[in-house]
């Protein structure tokens, strides 16, 4: 029964009463027998009398009790029968009456105290056995590894804190930029997220980057008293954990409240504490209320339920703060899966090089470690060999990881889980498979059967056979139950329907394959006693996707049925999976459908974004329905666009003859689509002439040599290409005057060409490859600029850093970041200095060091919302035409829609009329210019405005006007790139129509 407030003043009221009654009732029997007596009530208590001075301590304690003898016989002698009489029964009453009220409401109190206090610690021992124990795959025995708050197991995540996601920037659109943009640690996260009165962490992350894992650590952390202050909590903190997919409905079909679902998970884990007692701890004190796994929740319309119910829970309980995970696929406001509660988002960044050597190596070690040891040695011996063998074990694979021909296994390393699933096939054999669909398959066999097999157990099931079992149930749980569980008689059921036509030495119970599933291989587990689920999700989706491989192999239709749920999250890994496996012929089927599909007419950037990830996880690639479709004139240019973005991502030079005959053909709908038909037909020859280059193996050197044509076609800006950055387009924006957002004065600008899209990855590697071959003229002029302070005097400083490695030193930061790597994708986390040395090379490379630059915050601003033909006005709110509104997911990446950058020029909605992309959004762009002008000459390195805003802020971000100040030597901000200039005095040929290719 819930003690309401009401109650415990009662409750109070009482206890005061009965001090009051014991104190009237005590006072009332000495009046008594003063009266009896004539006595003072001094005297009657036994006091000393005043004047007595001369008698000893010794004299005055003996009197003073011969005195007390006296006076009580006084008394007893002087009260009459009726005055003894209700002495004795005021007495009777207080003493009674307070005993009543000890029995009748402070005992009960007490103890209901101290059973709560009883129920709450035996919850959070409950927490402790669930959450503080990181389940490691291949352990002999499968066998749980304790959380390590001093980090021997755990190895801390690092993330990206959303920036700008508020709207507090300072005067004139400026704002300096936070240095807390870099990478943080879960401690510096949570003691980021609670500030300011909020009270709500999103933690974001890709599958198997460890989501769950984190959310055991804070419980663990908040559980101890001692860890508490490293999540920023000063006082104790009461700890509750619910995974979402396990919230409940009430009668009315809504989700029940938070202490219902409490108290249901609790009871699963044969714990029984009535809901009003967690709706009594939430209230009472500080509470932290970990929330796993939004995107578990398979169901869209459920997930805005899901998201809806945690906003009334967070405000309900006005003393809790709330950490909530995610796929980043799972938490999408596009389509209103949000949480409309203030939150701090945080986005799990991939393991660093660093950090993996430091996971494998507790891995190994803790592997080793469970090794039975040889009676013989030493225990402390054996520990230090042990320990030997997985430094050595980590040497080797991290070795190997580093061979440049390893570039995917790197990346594929970065995810914790992936990481784990090679940390297993290491230590058997040694080898690394080279796909993370080949990684599953060697990583299932294992764990099925040469596990077992290699310490003389025999296999309960092949391999081959567990898969024949365990694919059909998979597929049934994404198509059938739209959940990662099954009831337990349901999974028995659906087993033991594929086990019957397994042939085996003795016949299998569905009970016994699923007992060795879990105790055994480890790819089940049961925490809910009457539910079977996957350890790790990603194997689910996995074996689902190797089922639909023979499911479409069989069954007409199955293909169209992925088509229709193509961009629904819950389908997108096993999708992704599917395509691993397949050869080019349903790849080019599962094209064919899609571009058939309605679904193809207008794609969200997650769905090209999932559309890119087939593309590069499909071994096997045909173009063929893909140029088919290219030549149907009934397409609208969203399709058109989709066609074009695939071929230039499979890059296969046979597309060659298609493209050229859309472009004769003039089958572009818009001016954007035709760009880029170009664009994707000179990709594809640069990619073939490299492909002729390679297979002649003749060491001839492409000849530098520059050939600079103008393009001139209707409706289209002039233009030119630069055959040094694989054609990169430059768009020639005429000049004007207009008034200068942050001096609010007319400015005047010149005629410009300006790049089309930011700097690629691509490009960049181009300028990175042209350091690594130690060009000898940028070297030296970079030292003359450094001796000369013309960029200023810090860079003489900066250069030095490099130790003459002027490639390390300019590498992006996030060269190999998976989210970040894209070759269409902006380089970010590169330095100012980086970016001025970048068009130097470009300068130098056609013979004048001064062509190409970083535009003026002035020209910038010009460019990007200026009006054409006019005098004199301000530029455009955002760059896109003004009739197109404010900022939306169509016209630009911006506030975490998506999460990282994306491949430039994937919102041409967002362009300029002028035809640049992507200048609000995506990434940040440095400018030439410093943010104070006023600043000191003395400054080693002077802050420089950048401009535009990028992926990770919010929309007021995006204003042509607004300014952030970042310092040139920052490297580490993964939102920050630049955009190239050339005068346009600097270019003189004549006019072409055409472009020879």
């Amino acid at each position: 029964m819930r003690v309401t407030s009401f109650a415990r003043i009662v409750r109070v009221l009482w206890l005061g009463l009965f001090i009051y009654a014991v104190t009237v009732g005590v006072g009332y029997g000495k009046e008594v027998g003063a009266k009896s007596t004539g006595v003072e009530p001094a005297v009657v208590s036994g006091g000393v009398q005043p004047g007595n001075k001369s008698d000893s301590l010794a004299g005055q304690g003996l009197r003073g009790k011969q005195q007390n003898n006296a006076d009580v016989q006084s008394v007893a002698a002087g009260m009459s029968m009726g005055d003894t009489l209700k002495l004795l029964g005021t007495i009777f009453v207080v003493t009674g009456g307070g005993i009543w009220a000890v029995v009748k409401f402070i005992y009960p109190e007490w103890r209901r105290y101290c059973d709560t206090g009883k129920k709450k610690k035996r919850y959070h021992e409950t927490l402790r056995k669930e959450l503080g124990y990181i389940r490691m795959l291949g352990l002999p025995g499968v066998e749980n590894v304790q959380v390590n708050l001093d980090d021997d197991t755990f190895v801390p995540l690092s993330f990206f804190r959303s920036q700008g996601l508020d709207k507090d920037y300072g005067e004139g659109g400026s704002k300096i930029a936070h240095e807390g943009e870099l990478p943080m640690t879960p401690d510096n996260v949570m003691q980021q997220a609670f500030k300011e009165q909020r009270r709500m962490l999103l933690v974001i992350g890709d599958p198997g980057a460890g989501k769950t894992t984190l959310l055991k650590y804070y419980a663990m952390c908040a559980l101890k008293q001692k860890h508490l202050t490293r999540l920023g909590f000063s006082g104790p903190v009461s700890v509750f954990y619910l995974p979402l997919r396990d919230l409940v409905r009430d009668a009315k079909g809504c989700y029940d409240s938070l202490p219902t679902n409490l108290a249901r998970w609790a009871k699963k884990h044969h714990q029984t504490i009535q809901e009003e007692l967690f709706e009594e701890w939430l209230h009472r004190g500080t509470s932290l209320v970990l929330l796993d796994g939004l995107d578990e929740i398979s169901n869209t319309a459920e997930r805005r339920e899901a998201c809806k119910w945690i906003d009334t829970a967070w405000s309900g309980f006005s003393d809790a703060y709330f950490v909530v995970t995610s796929r980043a696929t799972g938490y999408n406001k596009d389509e209103r899966i949000e949480i409309a509660a203030e939150y701090e988002r945080a986005d799990v960044k991939d393991f660093t090089p660093q950090q993996q050597e430091r996971f494998l190596k507790n891995w190994f070690t803790a592997v080793f470690l469970k090794e039975p040891s040889e009676k013989q040695i030493d225990k402390k011996e054996w520990q230090r060999q042990q320990k030997a063998k997985a430094e050595e074990q980590t040497r080797k694979i991290v070795a190997h990881l580093k061979e440049d021909k390893n570039k995917g296994l790197r990346q594929l390393a970065a995810v914790p889980m992936i990481l784990q699933i090679m940390a297993i096939l290491w230590k058997e054999r040694e080898f690394l498979p080279k796909s993370r669909v080949k990684l599953y398959n060697a990583v299932l066999d294992y764990l099925l059967e040469l596990r077992d097999e290699r310490r003389g157990i025999p296999a309960i099931l092949p391999a081959d056979d567990a898969r024949k079992v365990l694919g059909p149930v998979s597929l049934w749980m994404q198509e059938e139950l739209n959940t990662d569980k099954a009831e337990k008689g349901a999974m028995h059921q659906k087993m033991q329907e594929r086990l019957q036509y397994i042939i085996s030495a003795q016949p299998l119970s569905a009970e016994a394959f699923c007992d060795f599933l879990v105790k055994r291989a480890g790819l089940l587990i049961n925490e809910d006693v009457d539910f079977y689920e996957f350890r790790h999700k990603s194997f689910r989706e996995y074996l689902a996707g190797v089922q639909l491989v023979k499911k479409v192999a069989r069954t007409t239709g199955s293909l169209d049925k992925l088509v229709s749920v193509f961009g629904v999250d819950w389908w997108n890994e096993p999708i992704k999976f599917f395509i691993a496996q397949e050869d080019e012929e349903i790849f080019d089927l599962f094209m064919e459908k899609l571009l058939n599909s309605p679904q193809s007419e207008e794609l969200t950037s997650e769905q090209q974004s999932l559309l890119q990830s087939i593309i590069e996880e499909a071994p096997l690639k045909k173009v063929d329905a893909l140029c088919k479709k290219l030549q149907d004139g009934s397409n609208k240019a969203g399709r058109q666009r989709v066609i074009l973005d695939c071929l230039k991502a499979i890059g296969e030079p046979a597309a060659l003859n298609a493209l050229q005959q859309f472009r004769v053909d003039g089958l572009a709908k818009n001016k954007d689509i035709a760009d880029r038909a170009e664009e994707v037909l000179l990709a594809l020859v640069d990619l073939k002439r490299a492909s002729e280059l390679q297979k002649t193996k003749s060491g001839e050197k492409i000849s530098s040599v520059v050939t600079v044509s103008r393009i001139i076609l209707k409706d289209r800006q002039p233009s030119f290409r630069n055959p040094n950055e694989h054609n990169a387009e430059y768009i020639r924006i005429s000049g004007g005057s207009y008034i200068y957002s942050y001096k609010e004065k007319k400015e005047q600008v010149e005629d410009l060409y300006v790049a089309k899209y930011p700097v690629t990855n691509k490009l960049y590697r181009s300028f990175i490859a042209s350091l690594q071959a130690k060009d000898s003229a940028l070297c030296a002029e970079l030292n003359t600029i450094a001796n000369n302070n013309t960029w200023g005097p810090g860079f003489g400083n900066y250069l030095e850093k490099g130790n003459g490695n002027n490639a390390a030193l300019f590498r992006s930061g996030y060269d190999e970041e998976r989210k970040f790597d894209g070759e269409d994708q902006p380089v970010v986390a590169v330095t100012w200095y980086a970016a001025q040395a970048y068009c130097l090379w470009l300068s130098l490379l056609e013979g004048d060091k001064a062509l190409y630059r970083l535009p003026t915050e002035i020209e910038w601003e010009w460019v990007a919302g200026g009006q054409q033909g006019t005098v004199g006005k301000k530029v455009r709110d955002y760059p896109w035409p003004k009739k197109r509104g404010a900022p939306s997911s169509k016209l630009a990446n911006f506030g975490n829609n998506v999460g990282a950058t994306t491949p430039v020029g994937r919102y041409p909605e967002g362009a300029t009329p002028e035809g640049l992309y992507d200048m609000a959004g995506n990434v940040w762009e440095w400018t030439e210019s410093l943010y104070d002008e006023n600043t000191p000459k003395k400054d080693l390195n002077p802050a420089r405005s950048v401009r535009g805003g990028s992926w990770g802020y919010a929309s007021d971000y995006l204003r042509c006007s607004f300014r952030l100040s970042i310092h040139p030597v920052s490297y580490w901000y993964y939102d920050v790139g630049f955009r190239v200039v050339r005068p346009s005095h600097s270019l003189s040929f004549g006019d072409s129509e055409n472009l020879s290719i």
